[in-house]
C-alpha cells in the first residue's frame, strides 16, 4: 500500500487501485495518524484532535470503532497482532514503510533536484524537481483543514512548496526555457506578490522573451507594493535588475541551450494551504548567466 496526502487523503492498494477509507470522521482519523507516521499517539490525544478540544461523550468508543474499520481496509481478515495499524499500551500508531508516504518521497525528489541545481545539473534537476511537484494535487493534509494540530505542518509544507517552484523555475531559466516559465511566475507572482525571488524570475524571463516594457512594469509595480505596504524600497535583486534590463546588460541574454519542452510548474499551486502568506521581500544578487 501507498498513502497520500498532499491533497486528499488517500490510500492506493497493491494494484494502485483507491481504497474507501469511509466515512469523514475515519478519513480524518487516518490522517492524523499520517500527520505522525510510526508515531504512537494515546487514544485521548487522539480523540482530542479528531474532535477540536471537544470530545462528545463516549468519544473513545466512537474513536475505537474507527480505529477497527481502519484495521478491516488496511488489514483485511488479519487478527492482532495488527502490522499496519499497531497498538502499544493505549496507543497507536500507523507504520508506513519507506517510499510509501508522499511527503516522504517529495522530499526526496526536492533534496535531490536542489543537490543536482546547485552543481549545475539542470536537466537532472528540472527532472527531479518536476517529478516532486507532480505529486501535489491539492492541499497537503486536506481533511485537516479546519484541525489546529495540522496547521502547523500545513503552512510548512506550502512554504517549502513555493520556494520548490521558485527552484524549478530557476532551472528552466538556466536551461533557456524562459518562454516556457513566463505563465506560470504570472500565477506566482499574483499570489505572493511580496515575494522577490519570483518577481525577479518572470521579469528575466519576460526580457529574455523580448518583452522588455512588461520586465520593468513588473520590476516597478513591486517596487510600488514594497513601498505602500511595507515603507520600504525593493532588495538589491530587484533594484540591480532593473538597472542591468535598463542598460540591456548582456549577462541577462539567456544561456546557448535547447529548451527542454515542459513548463516547471503545475497549475495546482493555486491549490496551497497556504493563505494570503506574504512574507518580507527576500534580498538575493540579481541573475545573471553562470
Amino acid at each position: 500500500m501507498s498513502f497520500q496526502v498532499l491533497g486528499s487523503t488517500r490510500v492506493l492498494g497493491p494494484d494502485g487501485s483507491a481504497l474507501n477509507i469511509g466515512p469523514r470522521r475515519q478519513r480524518e482519523l487516518l490522517t492524523l495518524l499520517l500527520l505522525r507516521p510510526g508515531v504512537a499517539v494515546p487514544v485521548d490525544r487522539l480523540a482530542e484532535e479528531l474532535w477540536n478540544g471537544r470530545p462528545p461523550p463516549g468519544a473513545r468508543s466512537t474513536l475505537h470503532a474507527y480505529l477497527s474499520g481502519l484495521r478491516r481496509v488496511l488489514e483485511p481478515g488479519r487478527r492482532a497482532p495488527y502490522r499496519v495499524l499497531t497498538t502499544r499500551d493505549d496507543s497507536y500508531a500507523l507504520e508506513v514503510p519507506a517510499g510509501r508516504l508522499d511527503t516522504t518521497r517529495w522530499h526526496a525528489l526536492a533534496e535531490a533536484g536542489r543537490a543536482a541545481s546547485a552543481a549545475g545539473a539542470f536537466d537532472r534537476a528540472d527532472e527531479l524537481l518536476r517529478g516532486a511537484l507532480a505529486l501535489w494535487t491539492g492541499d497537503p493534509f486536506a481533511e485537516l483543514v479546519d484541525h489546529e494540530v495540522a496547521q502547523a505542518e500545513r503552512a510548512r509544507l506550502a512554504e517549502e512548496h513555493t520556494a520548490l517552484l521558485e527552484e524549478a523555475a530557476e532551472c528552466r531559466l538556466a536551461l533557456g526555457a524562459h518562454a516556457s516559465v513566463i505563465g506560470d511566475l504570472m500565477a506566482l507572482v499574483r499570489e505572493y506578490p511580496l515575494r522577490e525571488r519570483p518577481r525577479a524570475q518572470l521579469a528575466l524571463a519576460l526580457y529574455r522573451s523580448g518583452r522588455q516594457a512588461e520586465a520593468l512594469a513588473v520590476l516597478e509595480a513591486g517596487r510600488r507594493l514594497c513601498a505602500e505596504e511595507l515603507g520600504l524600497d525593493p532588495g538589491p535583486r530587484l533594484r540591480d535588475l532593473q538597472a542591468a534590463i535598463l542598460r540591456q546588460d548582456p549577462m541577462l541574454v539567456a544561456p546557448d541551450r535547447p529548451p527542454a519542452p515542459a513548463s516547471v510548474c503545475s497549475a495546482r499551486r493555486n491549490l496551497m494551504a497556504a493563505r494570503p502568506h506574504r512574507p518580507c521581500p527576500h534580498r538575493g544578487s540579481p541573475h545573471r548567466r553562470r
